[in-house]
């Protein structure tokens, strides 16, 4: 116990937080292999750094050129072979690849055997070997669920906070910030930073929104909203419509 206690200290001290649209990039200075890294993303944070588009590459690139603390040449990132079908990559949190970032020659496959990836400091991606051990990116995503508040009030609350109601930009982001929901044991439907405005569904922070995952069939009030105009991560896990007045549990980025 006291050993996993100095594990987590010495993991903890040598981090470095980096705003993402769906949650916080930690980096974890800690050389682990590519499995252990996914469990102890797992374990103190939400999972292992999954990548959207070229913004969040220029996030982390940004950070490494920025913190003298993060003296790092290669990271693991969560993305994986999928072992049922060796020409597609899949995320640790969930969803496959759908932005890729590949170096010149990459993937390559050595050996038949690099069914995990890394990403060089300049953002660019290869696959590797899972048992080497790097240093890695963690992805955690903070839901607050200690008070309950009206949409305005949990956005109010994020940027007080110099943060933001989280956008869900990827199949990934969704399925990541319904794992956070059911660590915490939520049984409602959670606040985001969705927002019928100028006869359209909005991201509060700007996104630009080209995923969308909103119930099939059925209630399509979602589409022409009346009173309903604020949006929630729902305990299935997708996108619904609410009256912006009801309190409930909220994402923070």
């Amino acid at each position: 116990m006291e050993i996993q206690k100095l594990f987590f200290f010495f993991a903890s001290v040598f981090c470095v937080k980096v705003e993402g649209e769906v949650g916080t990039h930690h980096f974890v200075s800690q050389a682990l292999n590519w499995t252990d890294a996914q469990t102890h993303c797992r374990r103190y944070y939400t999972d292992l750094f999954s990548v959207n588009d070229q913004k969040d590459t220029e996030k982390i690139v940004k950070a490494a050129a920025g913190q003298k603390s993060l003296n790092w040449n290669t990271v693991w990132i969560g993305l994986y072979r999928d072992p049922t079908n060796a020409t597609r990559w899949k995320w640790s949190g969930g969803g496959y690849v759908t932005y890729t970032n590949w170096d010149k020659g990459q993937p390559n496959n050595v050996a038949n055997t690099q069914n995990t990836v890394n990403t060089n400091s300049n953002g660019r991606w290869n696959d590797a070997h899972g048992y080497l051990a790097w240093p890695f990116f963690c992805i955690k995503i903070s839901v607050m669920n200690y008070e309950k508040k009206t949409w305005e009030e949990a956005l109010e609350h994020c940027r007080e906070e110099h943060s933001d109601l989280i956008s869900i930009a990827s199949e990934t982001d969704r399925l990541l910030a319904q794992t956070e929901m059911q660590r915490n044991n939520l049984t409602e439907h959670v606040w985001i930073g969705l927002r019928f405005l100028a006869d359209q569904w909005l991201w509060v922070d700007g996104e630009t929104m080209v995923y969308k995952a909103w119930p099939q069939g059925g209630d399509e009030d979602h589409q022409c909203p009346t009173w309903r105009r604020c949006g929630a991560l729902t305990v299935e896990g997708l996108w619904g419509n609410y009256n912006c007045e009801e309190k409930r549990y909220f994402f923070c980025k």
